[in-house]
């Protein structure tokens, strides 16, 4: 068994070195399971953790900054993606996420490789909040630089860059209406989830068998 750990970020801005992060989500899987017992979107919705940021606590002492444009973008989202932007008493500074984050990687087995959208994005977002709450080094202890991978650079290289209708964010399950009522684009956790169908699709189809419906 390899354990696999995936993350992704939702910030007010692209630029990983000083915009603001949202939320963030993760957990671990398992890549045996692709042809095993296969993941359902639900399961991994479910399975997958979200924490919370207290965006003022960034700006404020961690020098994080966005621009009015982004901003814009998230206001004009659907209310259930806008929601995370409210402020909250469950909101997390950057030390207490990393602790949350820790506490998750020490009562899981050994990550083997951890995976990402952007390797130029969310790692870099992870390792600036592990900075500014002193975790670097410990973080270091269970997600290893060497051991990080990116999910588009994998599914682009299986369809030999040439990703059918140019996009690598691909419907990952058989059916495409069920996706497209239940899958929420820039939600953390929904992103999390397919792209860990995505993963599981390529392997499946490699070893000719059927996709899971959702």
């Amino acid at each position: 068994m390899t354990t696999h750990f995936i993350i992704d970020f939702e910030t007010i801005g692209q630029n990983s070195r000083e915009v603001p992060a949202i939320d963030c989500s993760y957990t671990t899987f398992d890549w045996a399971r692709f042809t095993e017992n296969p993941y359902s979107f639900k399961e991994l919705v479910l399975g997958t953790h979200q924490a919370k940021f207290d965006i003022k606590d960034q700006m404020v002492n961690h020098g994080c900054k966005y621009n009015e444009r982004d901003l814009q973008w998230w206001l004009d989202q659907p209310p259930e993606l806008r929601r995370n932007m409210k402020p909250s008493a469950s909101d997390l500074t950057a030390g207490q996420f990393m602790e949350k984050l820790i506490d998750y990687l020490r009562t899981s087995n050994k990550i083997d490789y951890w995976w990402s959208r952007s390797n130029s994005f969310d790692p870099v977002i992870l390792d600036r909040i592990a900075q500014n709450a002193g975790k670097t080094s410990l973080l270091g202890d269970y997600l290893k630089y060497w051991a990080v991978r990116d999910t588009r650079t994998f599914i682009d290289a299986k369809f030999d860059f040439n990703v059918p209708g140019g996009k690598n964010a691909f419907v990952p399950v058989s059916d495409t209406a069920k996706w497209e009522y239940n899958f929420k684009a820039h939600d953390s956790k929904h992103d999390v989830a397919a792209d860990v169908l995505r993963l599981q699709a390529i392997v499946r189809a490699e070893a000719d068998m059927e996709q899971v419906e959702i």
